[in-house]
């Protein structure tokens, strides 16, 4: 039998994959979807790839705060240090969706649609210049607080 904390693993992050279909379902209907039908089989794979890993990714990048697991608190502190990183690294650009944009032929300022584009902060230069920052910090510090004293 598993021991409890990984029971609560297992549960979390089930939760948090169903909710990322759903904003892939969103993406797709109401975002990427017109980059897809117009792809050819191998490019339509890699984009409906890089679009569901995205939001997983995004997912647990945005609410991974909110689980109890400290597994799942665990990965979340660390995908969000790497994305911090990432993003200061290659000028506050995403490189996944920069190849997105690049395989879609989209242009390449186009944001992704993860949660906050879909309710409008993204288009918001304080939300893309420092308060996702801010955000992602402090959902940090929250996390690490849960970590190792929640």
């Amino acid at each position: 039998m598993l021991k409890k904390e990984y029971k609560k693993f297992i549960i979390e992050s089930l939760y948090f994959i169903l909710v990322s279909l759903i904003f892939t379902s969103i993406d797709l209907n109401n975002y990427s979807g017109q980059c897809i039908y117009k792809l050819k089989k191998p490019k339509k794979t890699q984009a409906l790839f890089l679009i569901t890993a995205h939001h997983i990714l995004g997912t647990i990048a945005n609410f991974g705060w909110l689980a109890t697991s400290k597994i799942f608190l665990s990965i979340f502190i660390i995908i969000n240090i790497s994305i911090i990183i990432h993003w200061i690294t290659n000028k506050n650009r995403c490189k996944t969706t920069q190849k997105l944009n690049k395989i879609c032929g989209f242009p390449e300022d186009k944001w992704f649609p993860d949660f906050f584009y879909i309710i409008g902060l993204k288009k918001y230069n304080f939300w893309n210049k420092w308060a996702s920052y801010l955000f992602y910090s402090f959902t940090m510090l929250y996390a690490i607080y849960k970590l190792f004293y929640g």
